[in-house]
């Protein structure tokens, strides 16, 4: 084999790594959101009030910190592998294209949709919630179930994306 074969065995090797980073950050993102989504929310749904908006309160703080980076750093990782370098080809290349599309478009509903919500959630107490503190609850899931699913939606596409790649 020779030097330059080495290097593009190695060149492939590293595209590989990206593209099952990429995956595995989008995975337990996915993970992430769908925990809250089926089982976190219903479950604060289920307690006293005071526990409920409190934990509500403290969740909508702490996700509105680390979400906006998972989010962002998922779809930069995955726009990475559209980038002539990866060396994408045909259907691979289009399923991650159309992964980062819909990731994107996460982003983009994130900050019209449940983001400035989650902002006005952060700031709840038992003694001053809003009037209409249940229907932005309600719509806040709502959006939020929507978004999951598009996400877990792009994740099934990159990781057929990833099965679909030119071997090594």
């Amino acid at each position: 084999m020779s030097f330059v074969d080495g290097i593009k065995i190695h060149q492939k090797r590293w595209i590989m790594t990206l593209h099952v980073i990429a995956l595995v950050v989008l995975g337990l993102m996915c993970g992430s959101e769908l925990n809250v989504a089926a089982f976190a929310h219903p479950t604060l749904n289920r307690l006293p009030l005071e526990s409920h908006i409190l934990l509500r309160s403290a969740w909508a703080r702490l996700f509105g910190r680390v979400m906006p980076s998972w989010m962002a750093g998922s779809t930069a990782l995955n726009l990475l592998l559209l980038l002539p370098f990866a060396h994408l080809t045909g259907t691979a290349w289009r399923l991650a294209a159309i992964a980062f599309g819909i990731q994107l478009f996460a982003v983009v509903f994130s900050l019209v949709g449940p983001v400035p919500i989650n902002n006005r959630i952060t700031k709840w107490t038992p003694q001053s919630l809003p009037p209409d503190w249940r229907e932005q609850e309600r719509r806040w899931d709502a959006y939020h179930w929507f978004r999951t699913c598009g996400l877990i939606v792009a994740f099934v596409l990159l990781a057929v994306s990833l099965g679909t790649r030119p071997s090594c």
